[in-house]
């Protein structure tokens, strides 16, 4: 009975006694990546998102900052409402905008004094993305209030 008793604790002894370790990092992506393609002519700026994530899908939205002398005037250029205002200082593209895919055109028109020196001011855009969120039914949504951040080592952001 001492000998099975001695030749079982060498077993238990190795399996509590046996660790292993890995290194190395891999960098994972938690949402989508998109650029802002913008074109200037005739006072018109025309802007499209591009979707350049590898898989995943996004909400895409636009705001246009301008001096208090100017005025714009945003159109969806296509007319089939992909583009819509959200009536919070935000235009919105209305379908989901897939990973590898780029947005319809919004154009900015804008609109200055005839006075006014056409060289010295700066309309900016800023472009959003939201990752696409899925309801029990399945409904595609979007939330804007969430805020994502990368966290990396030694606290940077």
């Amino acid at each position: 009975l001492l000998l099975t008793g001695t030749l079982t604790v060498e077993h238990a002894s190795a399996y509590f006694t046996t660790y292993v370790s890995a290194g190395g990092s891999q960098v994972v992506r938690l949402g989508s990546k998109t650029e802002i393609h913008e074109d200037v002519s005739d006072m018109t700026k025309h802007i499209s998102i591009q979707n350049t994530s590898q898989i995943y899908d996004c909400f895409v939205r636009v705001k246009v900052f301008y001096g208090a002398e100017i005025s714009v005037i945003m159109t969806d250029v296509e007319g089939n409402g992909d583009w819509y205002d959200g009536g919070d200082g935000y235009w919105y593209y209305r379908p989901v905008l897939r990973a590898h895919s780029t947005s319809s055109q919004l154009d900015v028109k804008i609109i200055v004094p005839e006075e006014f020196d056409k060289d010295t001011f700066n309309v900016v855009v800023v472009q959003e993305c939201t990752p696409v969120i899925y309801d029990d039914a399945g409904n595609p949504g979007a939330e804007w209030d969430t805020v994502y951040s990368d966290y990396q080592r030694g606290g940077k952001n």
